[in-house]
């Protein structure tokens, strides 16, 4: 028999994690083996919100990321991963990717949020070489797309005559057509995907339609920038950090410690318009210390800042997977990474670092609800990421529970984050306990005004399994009710409660042993 109780006298139920600000919802399941989130939100409508994710997933939110629902994008060319989410300013979303044969980017446009995806465009197509990598933005000026990438003559060849180089092509018709080519990287480098190659390039634009391109390289983190619609680019390459980086790092637990980096620009009407932020991953500081940094340009790439360290924990611990972005409307930056600052083990946290001054100083924030462990034999990906418009904020990461893939997400408000007993939603949902439990254990929430409320358990794969409260109405206040697998004849397992109201789901997950 169920018990729901209106429970007061039940606090300890409650601590550590009633009063989140950043309650965590699932997003995508097993089945999809999603990772490499990559996310944008509607500058029209912040609440529409689109994520992709290797391989072939994306994944929609008409509610500022309460609710989700799960697609797949087909292509006659195949889909090979690095999927890329872009919006422009009258709404449309582009949703680029690899194919089978590496021959090409492929660019499918959503005219409007809730429009099919049309048919797709390709940039140059090479029958001799592999392309790997690419990343796109949209420049608000202009109104041009650009898309860059590392041409490898073979991905992977350790012969010396093969090599890599920066290409970058332009759309001046929103995605439909690709015009020529540009070779932007003045100095290339092996075909290997290691530190010989050069790799990861990534594209942004500034207040001016100027266009900026960052990159690894043998040299280091290298940056080109061309001020005519990407038509002419330097002659030499600026080199950020003027130094080689270690930028393919060992981290416990994950089969390929490669990061790669992010450029964004200040668009905002703020004190920093204009200022080019580079983010990377590298283990300077040497050992089991992985760190995350910023450096900045306020002339247009000239010149450089020193590395600003960005992770604000101890020496010792390694933070990794690095993503950037800036709400260009507000000016702030958000920088989301995995953490292990709390742990000497490979268990992993979730943070969001936050600067409002231009990148000098970084407040470091968990917004995962509880760490997780990843197993270095299976693929985890190189990225996560983060979206920002008007202090609208959503972040998405993968987890891995006992060798399951999942993808998460969170909903930040930044106003409040950081701060005890502010919820960012009108109703909250505490983990388990006890968790993991091998009998029965409780479910606690807290409605802030009565509504209707269904609370279900669902499998890994996300199938519900079990119906604890179904649509029933519920007061303001704090309720706990328990749950019995064996009354569901359940297995022993990994499982994800949800709790739904007002058209808002938060889940968390909790594991049962018998």
């Amino acid at each position: 028999m169920r018990l729901i109780i209106i429970a007061f006298t039940l606090e300890f139920l409650f601590a550590g994690g009633l009063y989140a600000q950043t309650p965590n919802i699932q997003i995508g399941f097993s089945n999809d083996w999603p990772n490499e989130p990559s996310i944008f939100m509607n500058p029209q409508n912040p609440d529409q919100i689109i994520i992709g994710a290797v391989s072939d997933n994306y994944y929609s939110s008409n509610d500022g990321g309460f609710t989700w629902q799960h697609g797949v994008i087909t292509s006659s060319y195949g889909v090979n991963g690095d999927p890329v989410i872009l919006a422009d300013t009258s709404g449309n979303f582009y949703y680029f990717h690899l194919v089978q044969d590496l021959s090409r980017v492929v660019c499918h446009k959503k005219q409007g949020f809730s429009s099919p995806w049309s048919a797709e465009s390709f940039t140059a197509v090479y029958n001799n070489y592999d392309i790997d990598k690419e990343w796109a933005t949209y420049d608000p000026v202009t109104n041009n797309l650009y898309t860059s990438w590392s041409r490898f003559n073979t991905w992977g060849s350790s012969n010396p005559l093969d090599s890599t180089d920066i290409f970058i092509a332009k759309s001046t018709d929103g995605g439909l057509t690709w015009g020529d080519q540009k070779l932007i990287s003045n100095i290339g480098g092996n075909a290997t995907g290691g530190f010989g190659s050069v790799h990861g390039s990534y594209p942004t634009t500034g207040p001016n339609g100027e266009v900026y391109v960052t990159w690894w390289s043998p040299a280091g983190l290298m940056f080109d920038k061309s001020t005519d619609e990407g038509e002419t680019w330097l002659d030499t390459d600026i080199n950020v950090t003027g130094f080689p980086v270690q930028w393919i790092t060992s981290i416990p637990g994950i089969q390929t410690g490669v990061t790669f980096p992010v450029i964004v620009c200040d668009r905002s009407n703020g004190p920093y318009n204009g200022t080019i932020y580079v983010n990377w991953t590298d283990k300077k500081s040497g050992g089991n210390d992985a760190n995350i940094w910023v450096a900045k340009s306020s002339d247009g790439g000239v010149t450089w800042s020193a590395p600003i360290r960005v992770n604000d924990d101890g020496p010792g611990r390694n933070q990794f997977f690095n993503y950037i972005t800036i709400d260009q409307v507000t000016g702030k930056i958000y920088v989301i990474f995995y953490d292990r600052r709390n742990y000497t083990d490979t268990k992993t946290d979730v943070y969001l670092a936050i600067s409002n001054d231009g990148g000098e100083t970084f407040a470091n924030y968990k917004i995962s609800d509880s760490p997780f462990v990843p197993y270095s034999t299976l693929f985890f990906g190189h990225y996560i990421g983060v979206s920002a418009h008007n202090d609208h904020v959503f972040a998405t990461w993968m987890r891995m529970d006992d060798g399951v893939l999942s993808l998460w997400g969170a909903r930040i408000d930044p106003g409040t984050v950081g701060q005890e007993n502010i919820t960012a939603i009108p109703f909250s949902l505490s983990q388990n306990a006890p968790n993991p439990f091998h009998e029965s254990t409780f479910f606690s929430f807290k409605m802030e005004n009565p509504g209707d409320v269904t609370l279900t358990v669902s499998d890994m794969f996300g199938h519900e399994v079990a119906t604890i409260i179904d649509k029933e109405r519920m007061n303001t206040g704090k309720h706990v009710c328990s749950f019995s697998p064996e009354k569901f004849d359940l297995p022993s397992g990994i499982y994800h409660y949800s709790l739904v109201t007002n058209n808002k789901t938060i889940t968390k997950k909790m594991i049962y042993a018998k």
